[in-house]
């Protein structure tokens, strides 16, 4: 209403100047010959006209949803600038399959994404395609719980997805968006430092703690901790636990039948309490941004981390050669899993007035086709099976197959079912992982105040 009263105001004040200057022009007409006056006139309105007509063509452009050659376009909003290039490339992919359609692209700071889509949600307005959190996060919840995404199973071809991805972007037997990356989580190493004194990706827990004690007794450090960041200590416990207890074990505390106080979560929990020996000194005053330093120049030989690292790394020492591997099980009649969590997917508002249209784009980015598009682009893990991952990050190429082929299907940590509540298991971890090193809580203590925590709103464990 504002913008209407501005133009309103624009169009009196240039009305009264042009006013003006027609009544000047008919003041010397009426001083000389008529054609002069006809010429002026038509002159005058010739002027008015043109000046006018851009304010109100102005106006009713934006709320066009079609161009001239009746191309839809579908607005799309995000949190990822880096994303632009993903979608320009689309609309070419679109208009080369003489598919009338066209993706307009805008991101917002990571920090004001959320608050401001829900906002124009709730204004009845907002994109036609918005990206969403993982659930069970409350963020895509109450998207859901307001109905504003369109469940997508029967319109959408999701069979190029996992189950462990579809996992974080389901509920109620309902997927509410197309996830576009993946994250996977493990064990990173030096692999100059790996090759200089023999050694090979361990098969099993004990075989990991033989290459720590080999490259200890060699002066070298092991693993670089950011203990600082109580978050990195959760997630190293996650990926540890998706291998050891592992996933059947994640599965029984999922449905209530074991709990955190299990003693085989106890012992996984006593086993990293051990490996803090092999951690550089002083690592709880440590950060993320010192582990990328000391791991890319070879300061230390592994660490416990996520794909998304290697960019970092390489941009400070260009040099530097690293490879990955999951953390191993307990014993070799075990099988490591891999901790893969979906970093968000493209879904649907239920009050868009172009959901065909915008459901034409989301079957583009289900396929292989676009998942090769967007690691391309970005260097990014997509979430899509079947893609090629470019032959110039090998690494990735690694975690890609693992993220399709041994991705865990049972976690605890993001995206799992003990983030439906508080205090979550996260919470807890990067607190209490911090209180374990420091000495300040037995491994004993640190799964009895998991256990207390989720049991006050866990149904299976709620007292």
């Amino acid at each position: 209403m504002m913008e209407i009263e501005k133009n309103f105001r624009f169009l009196d004040r240039y009305s009264e100047i042009f006013l003006t200057r027609a009544s000047r022009f008919v003041i010397i007409a009426a001083e000389r010959k008529e054609d002069l006056m006809r010429r002026t006139t038509l002159i005058t309105c010739a002027m008015l006209v043109a000046f006018l007509a851009p304010l109100f063509a102005g106006g009713s452009a934006e709320k066009s949803q079609s161009t001239s050659a009746n191309v839809t376009t579908v607005s799309v909003w995000g949190w990822r600038p880096q994303d632009a290039p993903v979608w320009e490339a689309v609309n070419k992919k679109l208009a080369t399959n003489g598919v009338k359609v066209a993706v307009k692209y805008e991101s917002f700071a990571p920090t004001e994404y959320d608050s401001k889509a829900l906002v124009a949600l709730q204004g009845g307005t907002g994109p036609d395609i918005m990206y969403t959190r993982r659930l069970p996060g409350n963020r895509t919840q109450a998207l859901i719980d307001n109905n504003y995404l369109v469940p997508l199973n029967g319109k959408v071809d999701l069979s190029n997805f996992t189950v462990a991805t579809l996992n974080s972007i389901s509920s109620d037997g309902k997927t509410w968006g197309v996830p576009f990356a993946n994250q996977v989580v493990g064990i990173f190493y030096n692999t100059d430092i790996f090759a200089k004194y023999n050694l090979h990706p361990p098969k099993t827990w004990a075989e990991l703690v033989s290459i720590a004690k080999t490259l200890k007794s060699n002066g070298v450090t092991p693993f670089f901790i950011p203990g600082k960041a109580g978050w990195t200590l959760a997630m190293q416990n996650a990926m540890v636990g998706v291998s050891m207890p592992g996933e059947d074990w994640i599965k029984r505390v999922i449905e209530g039948k074991v709990n955190f106080q299990d003693p085989a979560y106890v012992d996984m929990l006593t086993k990293l309490d051990d490996l803090k020996q092999y951690y550089q000194k002083d690592f709880m005053a440590n950060s993320t941004d010192d582990q990328d330093a000391a791991f890319s120049l070879g300061q230390a030989a592994m660490v416990f981390y996520g794909i998304w690292g290697g960019s970092n790394w390489k941009k400070l020492n260009p040099d530097f050669h690293y490879d990955y591997f999951p953390v191993p099980p307990a014993s070799s009649d075990q099988k490591s899993a891999v901790y893969v969590y979906m970093d968000g997917a493209y879904g649907i508002n239920a009050t868009s007035k172009n959901q065909d249209a915008a459901l034409q784009v989301l079957k583009v980015t289900a396929t292989p086709e676009y998942g090769t598009l967007f690691s391309d682009v970005t260097g990014e893990l997509t979430a899509v099976k079947g893609a090629t991952i470019p032959s110039t990050n090998p690494v990735a190429q690694k975690c890609y197959q693992y993220s399709t082929q041994d991705a865990a299907t049972y976690i605890y940590w993001v995206g799992s079912p003990f983030e439906k509540g508080k205090p979550t298991v996260y919470d807890i971890l990067q607190n209490d992982m911090q209180s374990m090193y420091l000495g300040n809580m037995t491994p004993v203590d640190l799964a009895k105040k998991i256990q207390d925590g989720v049991s006050q709103w866990y149904p299976p464990f709620k007292k």
